[in-house]
């Protein structure tokens, strides 16, 4: 039977793009999503054959049983859980700082709050059965001044969450990494992606710029990968960008 996976922060473009692609390679997925609005757009974007293979959840995550309520129906609708990913909350760290400074550790500290508790609700079953993958799938921060979309504290925290849980989960045989992804090609028209190849050099001589679409496939390399063999890692998904995080 295919993997069964539970996607979080599915109200944003990123983590759809990733639930579509999995679903594409026959994975079971379960996307959590804020409201029933996003989950109708998102069905309607799909093929049919996709749709069979998908699981939606729109529960208000208003405490920590809220997230052990979707990781239970997660596991009623698909009958295991083999990998969390959780999603890209695509915030404008900067952004915030500038427009709303007092707002940004807030902002941040929700972020990790909501993350201890995805883990704590679905870690638990993964050690109880003692296997499992959690994925923190995130864009590569140094890319902001290319006008990519960059969470540096969140990316970092994340790097660093990723390690020490790893170092906690991997006697319970749990791989625990981050997939970054570097300069990609955003839906850029002809004369937009002519200019970002121009400053994107810094990394390679006419960098090749591969739809997200494309690169979020990579992801299948650690959902896939045998137990036990790659945990504690970032690993960076683009041609010719440093791996420095």
């Amino acid at each position: 039977m295919s993997k069964a996976i539970l996607i979080t922060n599915g109200q944003h473009a990123l983590n759809q793009t990733i639930a579509t692609k999995l679903l594409e390679g026959g994975y079971r997925v379960m996307l959590h999503l804020e409201t029933e609005e996003q989950s109708k757009r998102y069905i309607e974007s799909l093929p049919a054959e996709s749709v069979a293979q998908l699981y939606l959840s729109c529960v208000e995550l208003a405490n920590e049983q809220s997230y052990v309520q979707v990781v239970d129906d997660a596991l009623l609708v698909m009958g295991s859980l083999d990998v969390i990913i959780h999603g890209n909350e695509l915030l404008e760290e900067e952004k915030l700082l500038i427009e709303s400074p007092d707002e940004l550790g807030g902002a941040v500290s929700t972020v990790f709050d909501r993350i201890f508790l995805w883990n704590k609700a679905a870690v638990s079953y993964m050690m109880k059965r003692k296997s499992g993958k959690v994925l923190f799938p995130i864009v590569y921060d140094t890319l902001y001044y290319d006008q990519y979309p960059s969470s540096p504290i969140l990316n970092h925290g994340k790097i660093s969450l990723m390690k020490s849980l790893s170092r906690e989960c991997s006697a319970f045989r749990i791989d625990v990494n981050v997939m970054t992804f570097g300069y990609h090609d955003a839906d850029f028209d002809k004369a937009e992606k002519k200019e970002k190849q121009r400053m994107l050099e810094i990394y390679g001589l006419k960098p090749v710029l591969k739809p997200l679409s494309e690169m979020v496939g990579m992801l299948n390399f650690l959902i896939d990968a045998p137990s036990s063999l790659i945990g504690g890692q970032n690993i960076e998904i683009g041609i010719g960008v440093e791996t420095n995080m």
